[in-house]
C-alpha cells in the first residue's frame, strides 16, 4: 500500500516565527541561518492575510519587466485585487527561442524576496544554464509575509490566493520572456518550501519537478493528488526545531514524505545510500532511483543540521546547486 496524507479533522495554519543565528564552528564558517519560518497547527485565533505596501515594498525597486532588458529585474502584477511582486533574474544566457526554463524559488515566513534571493542565490547558476529564476514574494498575515500553502479549507487562517497568484505571475512572465512551459520548477525554504509542494499536489499542470529545504508536506483536510510523476528533492537537519525532521502536528515527518512521494512516483523503495563529511556536518543523501517516466525522488540529511538554507555542501553543491542540478534533469513527462 502506498503512503497517503491523512485527514486532519482540525487544520489551523498560523504563522509564527523564530529569529536564531547558528553557532559557527571554525570549520563550517559560511553556515549562518537566515531567519527561518514555520506553518503550523494551533488553536488560537489568527488573522487572515492581507496586502500592505510594506510587503510589496520588501521587493526593491530594479528594472520593469521588458522584453529587451536582462540582469535583476521587477514583476508586479494585480490578482485578486492585491498588489502582488516578485524579482526575476535573467541571465545574459537567456534565449527566448530555447528552451530556457522557470524556476520559481519562495521565501520562508517573516522574510522577504531580496534578502531570500541572497541567501538562495540562483543568479550565477541561471547565468551557467541560461534558466529564468524569479523569488515572488509573499502578502502578510497578522504583519510578515507568508505563503498559503493549503487549500480552502474551513480552519485555514490565511485567505491568501497564493495558488491563483503563482499561476497569474508565470503568466505575466512568459508573455516577456518566453520559456519551456515542460521545464517550470518549484522549490522553497520552510513555509515556502510547504509552497513548493502545495504546487506540485494542487497544481500539478504547472510543476515538472520540487526541492524543497527545511520544509514540510502538510498534513491536512485532503489528499496531495499529482496528476504526473512528479521529481522531488529535499534536504532537512536532524535537529531542526522550527520544523522537526519527525513531523509536528501540521505536517508530515521528513521519511513520511520521503514515503508518499517514493510510492507515488513508483521508484525503488530501497534507496541507494552515500555519505560524507564537512567540517562538522554529516550529510547523508539517499536516492529512490527508476520511478514512472524515469523520474526519482533524492534526500539530504544534515545530521545535527537546523533550521537554514544549507551553504555546506555535498561534493562541492550547496543547496541552490544540489536543487537547482536535480530539477534540471526532469521535464514534465519524466526524466529528460
Amino acid at each position: 500500500m502506498g503512503v497517503m496524507i491523512s485527514p486532519r479533522s482540525t487544520f489551523r495554519v498560523l504563522a509564527m516565527s523564530v529569529v536564531f543565528v547558528l553557532a559557527v564552528s571554525a570549520c563550517s564558517t559560511d553556515d549562518v541561518e537566515p531567519a527561518p519560518s514555520v506553518v503550523s497547527q494551533a488553536d488560537d485565533d489568527a488573522g487572515v492575510a492581507t496586502t500592505s505596501e510594506e510587503a510589496v515594498d520588501e521587493v526593491p525597486s530594479t528594472e520593469p519587466l521588458s522584453q529587451e532588458a536582462s540582469g535583476t529585474l521587477s514583476v508586479r502584477l494585480e490578482h485578486n485585487g492585491v498588489t502582488r511582486q516578485a524579482i526575476l533574474y535573467v541571465p545574459e544566457s537567456y534565449n527566448a527561442g530555447g528552451d530556457a526554463a522557470l524556476m520559481l524559488n519562495f521565501h520562508g515566513f517573516g522574510d522577504n524576496a531580496a534578502s531570500f534571493m541572497g541567501a538562495a542565490d540562483m543568479r550565477a547558476l541561471a547565468e551557467r544554464d541560461g534558466f529564468l529564476v524569479a523569488y515572488p514574494q509573499g502578502t502578510t498575515l497578522d504583519g510578515s509575509p507568508h505563503w498559503n500553502a493549503a487549500p480552502d479549507w474551513p480552519d485555514n487562517k490565511s485567505d491568501a490566493d497564493d495558488l491563483g497568484f503563482v499561476r497569474a505571475l508565470v503568466a505575466e512572465i512568459e508573455g516577456d520572456y518566453p520559456f519551456d512551459s515542460e521545464r517550470l520548477y518549484a522549490s522553497g525554504f520552510s513555509n515556502g518550501g510547504m509552497m513548493a509542494f502545495a504546487l506540485a499536489c494542487h497544481a500539478s499542470d504547472l510543476v515538472a519537478a520540487v526541492g524543497v529545504v527545511s520544509g514540510q508536506l502538510l498534513d491536512g483536510e485532503g489528499v496531495c493528488t499529482p496528476t504526473h510523476p512528479t521529481a522531488v528533492i529535499t534536504l532537512h537537519g536532524t535537529d531542526d526545531f522550527v520544523l522537526p525532521y519527525e513531523g509536528n502536528a501540521g505536517g508530515l515527518s521528513t521519511q513520511d514524505a520521503l514515503d508518499f512521494w517514493v510510492s507515488f512516483n513508483q521508484t525503488a523503495t530501497t534507496p541507494e545510500v552515500a555519505s560524507e563529511n564537512d567540517g562538522d556536518i554529516s550529510i547523508e543523501r539517499s536516492i529512490y532511483s527508476s520511478g514512472s517516466g524515469g523520474v526519482s525522488v533524492e534526500h539530504y540529511r544534515y545530521e545535527g543540521g537546523l533550521h537554514t538554507w544549507f551553504q555546506t555542501g555535498f561534493e562541492g553543491s550547496d543547496a541552490s546547486q544540489l536543487v537547482w542540478d536535480f530539477v534540471a534533469r526532469h521535464d514534465i513527462n519524466g526524466a529528460r
